[in-house]
């Protein structure tokens, strides 16, 4: 009797299917994730690039503070400290959580987030005091400079 499944042969000559080359489906997602890592990359560096001028648009107002002190107009450099020391604040943090804060509570918030943990309410007082103080009121230059020294060190 003739088996007829004898008959039959194995397909030969295919060769398996290869994950090479790729289908235009998945370049195209290749080239979207290239471009949105890339896009990353720049977004990164452009954000580095701008806290960097800010800081260094910082550290040059201080140092034109340290270099225009004198006896006479300490006040009025406590008072731009003041000011700035707020817009630092509000630039490193957010306008919601510290634009309001005044006095003590300023003084705290200060301490709380400076880095370098100055005394901001011991020292700090000043800063808070001095705007509304009549023009008589005196600073010492020590204090100014340890107030540019602190503002520097939390913007580094």
């Amino acid at each position: 009797m003739n088996d007829p499944l004898k008959k039959l042969y194995d397909i030969e000559g295919l060769d398996p299917i290869s994950c090479w080359p790729l289908g235009p489906g998945w370049w195209l997602l290749l080239i979207l994730i290239i471009i949105f890592v890339i896009g990353l990359f720049i977004l990164y560096f452009k954000k580095q690039t701008l806290k960097r001028s800010w800081q260094y648009l910082i550290l040059n107002q201080l140092s034109d503070f340290e270099k225009n002190l004198c006896e006479e107009n300490t006040q009025a450099t406590v008072v731009q400290l003041s000011e700035l020391l707020r817009r630092i604040a509000m630039h490193q943090y957010s306008r919601v959580e510290c634009a309001g804060l005044e006095g003590k509570v300023w003084l705290s918030w200060l301490k709380k987030h400076d880095p370098k943990q100055f005394d901001w309410e011991t020292k700090g007082k000043i800063l808070v005091e001095a705007p509304y103080s009549p023009s008589s009121l005196t600073v010492s230059l020590e204090e100014v400079l340890d107030f540019i020294k602190a503002i520097r060190r939390w913007v580094k």
